[in-house]
C-alpha cells in the first residue's frame, strides 16, 4: 500500500516533470518555436488588442445561455444556430459565465499554439525531417499572419488547426485511441474537416490498419454524437443556420459558377496563400507581386514533390495531401470569397507539413541549397510581424472600437421599444453592443426570418433588398448599401430618416512602411423609419 501511495504521490510528479524537462533540453528547436509562438501571440494580443468581427457572433450566443435565453443570437428568435463550428461556441460558453468569452478563446488559442508546434515537431521526428524542413514548418505555424491573427482575435482557428495536425500526427504515430479523440474533435471543429480530412483517414485505416478501426471509431462517435444529437433536438437540424444562410444568399455550392469564373478565381487565388496578401484587406505589400508569386510556387512545388515521394515511402502523409487537395478544389469550384480566410490555416498547416517533407527529401540531394531555401521561405512567412501589427492596432482603435462598436451602442440607445427591429450586415460588434435587440442580419446568420425573406429576393440578394422586404424600424448601412437602397428602392428609402452617422475622421489611411489595408466598415448610417410611415402601418 505504501509503495502504491508513493508511486501516485510527489515522486510520480517529479518523474514526469523530469521527463518533460529532459525532452525540452534534448530538443532545442522545439523549445525555440514554442517560445516564438507564444511570444508572437502574446505581443499581438497585448499590443493590438484586435478582436475579429465574426468571433463576437458566437460570443453573443454563448452569453445568451447565461442570460437565460438559450444558445441563440437574440432572444426574439430562439434556437437559431448562429455559428458554424460547435467548438467556436463551446469554448466561450464557459468563459461567458464570467463574461470573459473572448479571454477564454485567446487563452485556449495560446495552449493550442503550443500543442500545434509540439504535434508538428513530432511529425517531423516521425518522418525524419531535415532541420531546415522543421524550421520551415514550425516558422509558418509560429509566425504566419493568419495563424496568429485569428486565434488571438477570438476565433477558434488555432484550436482547430491543432486538431487537424493532431489527426495526422496520431495516425502516423499509430496512437489509435488518441486518433479517435482527435477525429471526434474534428467532427465538431469545422464541417470541412468532416468533408475532406476524415474520409482519407477512414480510407487509410480500411486499407492499412483495419484492426484499429474500432479503437478510432469509439472515441470519435463519443465526441461527435452528443453534439449532433443535441443540435438536432434543440435546433431541429444538425445543419447550422449559417450554412443555410450563406448557401442560399451567396449561392455557395460546388460547380455553381461557370468554368471561366472558376478558372479566373483559381488563377487569382495565389494571393490567399502568399505572405502579406493572405490577409484579405491587404492591397499594397513591401514585397512585389512577382516575389510573392515565386514564394507560393516554391511552396506548391515542395508540396507536390512531398506528395509524390510520400505515395511510395510514407502513404500516411497522403491523408494531409488529399485533405488539402479536396479543400482547395472545393474552395475553387465554389468561388469562396477570400474574406473567409479563417478557413485556410488548418489546411495550409497540413500543406506546409507535406511541403516540409518534400524539402527534407530534397535535402538528401543538396543539403546546403535546401537549407538556404528553407530559411528564406520561413522568413517570408514571418517578416510581416513589424508591418502588420501596427496596422491591426490602428484598425482596432479607430474602426472596431470607435465605429463598429460605437454604432452598436448608439443603435441600442435608439431601439427602446421591445418590438423594434433592425436590418444590417455586420453582426459581430454591432450585434453584441446592441445586445438582444432583434437583428435581421444579411444573409441571416443569426436570423431565420432574414433567411426566409432572402429566399424571395431578386438575384443577387442584397442588404437593401432585405430592408425593402422586411421594412424594419431601423437599418444600419454602409455608404455603398445606402446608395444601393436609393437606386433600387427609392420608395422604401423615402420612408426613412437619418438617425445617426458614425464614421472615422476624414483622411484616415491604414499604411505602414509599404504595407496597406483597405478601409472597411469605417462609415455607418443608422436609418430610422419615419413617424408618418409608422402611423400608416400602425394607425
Amino acid at each position: 500500500m505504501e509503495r502504491k501511495q508513493h508511486l501516485n504521490g510527489p515522486s510520480w510528479i517529479k518523474t514526469r516533470t523530469g521527463a518533460l524537462v529532459r525532452t525540452l533540453r534534448e530538443n532545442p528547436i522545439l523549445v525555440c518555436f514554442i517560445v516564438l509562438a507564444l511570444a508572437t501571440r502574446l505581443t499581438f494580443w497585448f499590443y493590438t488588442g484586435r478582436v475579429w468581427e465574426d468571433a463576437l457572433i458566437t460570443v453573443t450566443a454563448a452569453r445568451n445561455v447565461w442570460e437565460g435565453f438559450g444558445l441563440t443570437h437574440h432572444a426574439s428568435e430562439p434556437r437559431v444556430q448562429s455559428f458554424t463550428s460547435p467548438l467556436s461556441v463551446l469554448i466561450p460558453l464557459v468563459g461567458e459565465g464570467f463574461q470573459q468569452g473572448i479571454l477564454l478563446l485567446r487563452l485556449s488559442s495560446l495552449v493550442a499554439s503550443v500543442a500545434t508546434i509540439c504535434l508538428a515537431y513530432r511529425i517531423g521526428v516521425l518522418l525524419r525531417f531535415h532541420w531546415a524542413a522543421q524550421v520551415l514548418v514550425l516558422s509558418y505555424l509560429a509566425c504566419d499572419q493568419l495563424q496568429i491573427f485569428f486565434g488571438m482575435g477570438g476565433m477558434e482557428t488555432q484550436v482547430v488547426t491543432a486538431v487537424a495536425v493532431a489527426v495526422l500526427c496520431f495516425y502516423l504515430d499509430r496512437s489509435w485511441w488518441w486518433l479517435g479523440i482527435a477525429c471526434g474533435l474534428a467532427t465538431i471543429s469545422r464541417p470541412e474537416f468532416v468533408m475532406f480530412l476524415l474520409p482519407p483517414v477512414g480510407v487509410a485505416l480500411l486499407f492499412y490498419h483495419r484492426r484499429a478501426i474500432l479503437k478510432v471509431a469509439l472515441p470519435t462517435l463519443a465526441l461527435a454524437l452528443p453534439w449532433y444529437g443535441f443540435a438536432t433536438l434543440y435546433y431541429g437540424s444538425p445543419v447550422p443556420n449559417t450554412i443555410v444562410a450563406k448557401s442560399w444568399s451567396y449561392q455557395i455550392g460546388m460547380f455553381s459558377a461557370s468554368w471561366a469564373e472558376m478558372r479566373a478565381f483559381t488563377l487569382r487565388s495565389w494571393r490567399d496563400y502568399a505572405p502579406f496578401k493572405e490577409f484579405w484587406v491587404a492591397y499594397q505589400t513591401p514585397l512585389p507581386d512577382p516575389v510573392l508569386k515565386a514564394i507560393v510556387v516554391l511552396i506548391l512545388l515542395l508540396f507536390l514533390g512531398g506528395l509524390v515521394v510520400a505515395a511510395f515511402r510514407q502513404p500516411g502523409l497522403l491523408i494531409a495531401g488529399l485533405a488539402v487537395i479536396g479543400f482547395v478544389a472545393y474552395r475553387n469550384t465554389t468561388i469562396m470569397n477570400s474574406y473567409y480566410m479563417w478557413y485556410l490555416p488548418p489546411f495550409v498547416a497540413l500543406l506546409f507539413i507535406v511541403a516540409g517533407y518534400g524539402l527534407s527529401e530534397l535535402a538528401v540531394k543538396a543539403a546546403r541549397p535546401t537549407a538556404v531555401l528553407g530559411i528564406l521561405l520561413a522568413l517570408a512567412y514571418s517578416v510581416h510581424l513589424p508591418f502588420s501589427m501596427p496596422l491591426d492596432k490602428k484598425v482596432q482603435e479607430t474602426i472596431e472600437t470607435n465605429v463598429r462598436a460605437q454604432t452598436g451602442y448608439t443603435l441600442a440607445g435608439l431601439m427602446q421599444n421591445p418590438d423594434d427591429t433592425v436590418v444590417l450586415e455586420p453582426l459581430g460588434f454591432i450585434g453584441l453592443a446592441a445586445f438582444n435587440k432583434t437583428v435581421y442580419d444579411f444573409p441571416g446568420l443569426g436570423s431565420k426570418v432574414a433567411v426566409r425573406a432572402a429566399k424571395n429576393l431578386a438575384r443577387p440578394p442584397r442588404v437593401a433588398g432585405l430592408m425593402d422586404a422586411l421594412q424594419p424600424n431601423y437599418a444600419v448601412l454602409r455608404p455603398n448599401e445606402f446608395g444601393d437602397l436609393i437606386r433600387r428602392y427609392p420608395a422604401t428609402a423615402a420612408r426613412y430618416e437619418l438617425a445617426a452617422r458614425i464614421r472615422t475622421p476624414p483622411g484616415l489611411t491604414l499604411r505602414n512602411a509599404g504595407y496597406s489595408y483597405r478601409l472597411i466598415d469605417n462609415d455607418f448610417r443608422i436609418l430610422r423609419r419615419t413617424v408618418d410611415f409608422e402611423q400608416v402601418i400602425h394607425p
